[in-house]
């Protein structure tokens, strides 16, 4: 009998129908399953599961989210609520939700500016909510202020004039010098502060004036700080009223202050900076959490530099 013959002939074994039937089977079954993968309802959700009250693209809108913002944007209990303000309330949740998955389908953070800083505040409070909601205790507290006692205190007021005698020179020239000593000295004894500003050729140095004229009030402290280079800001601090500084020099002369007016910082008791103590611990446990966050993404991070800022 012909081989063909025997392949149909099913009352008689045969290897080459088993295989091609074996084969057949296998491409049949690999079709459906394909199929069946790419068209089966069930490979998305068509149930809002309970705790949403919408999916938008599988992604889900909480159910207490949509409460919370019902109750807010119409200022009433969620139960008072009408039909219709919910369903506005839904219907804007579900646009910014398309708005929001639109932003990350063209990769909207990489390059504007406002949504990468919402997105690192973002996951800055997702990792810093625990330290949020934690409450320092009492002791805690106490102990903090103990060890940074030199950070609380009044802030310190001064009223005062920063003399200057010019030299076209840097460094200015001994007569410069000359000139400041002098002046110091005669304040010292108690000449007026007009009658050795025009004796020895004085000016203001123009960091302190209001309309063209030297402005003797107030000024905090910290804001002197943002003014005066570090060593004329140094030698404001030990002042009292009526006193003025040793020469200090500068690229534009020689400096001299007269202190008018100082109202010295005043140590506070735990009592009083208890509110400051409480923020200071919060900040500092953020920022302890944070680094750890950092050094953590950092150590799982492929980070490549240009030759010029490698470490």
């Amino acid at each position: 009998m012909a081989a063909h013959e025997e392949f149909f002939d099913i009352s008689k074994p045969s290897v080459r129908r088993s295989m091609t039937l074996l084969a057949g089977g296998a491409l049949i079954g690999l079709g459906l399953a394909g199929y069946g993968l790419f068209t089966a309802k069930g490979t998305r959700s068509h149930a809002v599961p309970p705790e949403a009250v919408a999916l938008v693209n599988q992604r889900q809108i909480l159910r207490s989210d949509f409460m919370t913002q019902t109750q807010t944007q119409f200022v009433l209990p969620f139960a008072q609520t009408s039909r219709e303000q919910r369903r506005t309330v839904l219907e804007d949740m579900i646009n910014e939700e398309l708005m929001v998955q639109r932003g990350l389908e063209i990769d909207l953070p990489s390059y504007d500016p406002d949504v990468r800083n919402a997105l690192v505040a973002g996951v800055e409070l997702e990792v810093t909510a625990d330290v949020l909601a934690q409450q320092p205790t009492p002791e805690e507290l106490r102990a903090y202020y103990e060890h940074h006692k030199d950070k609380y205190s009044t802030e310190g007021v001064m009223q005062l004039r920063d003399l200057l005698v010019k030299s076209d020179a840097s460094p200015p020239g001994a007569a410069a010098h000359a000139a400041a000593l002098a002046a110091a000295a005669a304040l010292r004894r108690g000449q007026t502060l007009d009658a050795v500003i025009k004796k020895f050729n004085l000016v203001d140095s123009g960091r302190f004036m209001d309309a063209g004229h030297a402005d003797t009030g107030d000024i905090f402290q910290f804001a002197l700080r943002a003014k005066l280079d570090d060593a004329l800001y140094q030698a404001t601090l030990p002042l009292h009223d009526g006193e003025v500084s040793d020469p200090v020099e500068e690229t534009d002369g020689v400096h001299l202050i007269a202190m008018i007016k100082h109202r010295f910082p005043v140590a506070q008791t735990f009592e009083e900076a208890s509110s400051q103590v409480w923020t200071d611990v919060k900040k500092e446990a953020q920022v302890k959490v944070r680094s750890a966050n950092l050094a953590y993404l950092r150590s799982r991070a492929d980070i490549i530099t240009a030759p010029e800022f490698a470490q």
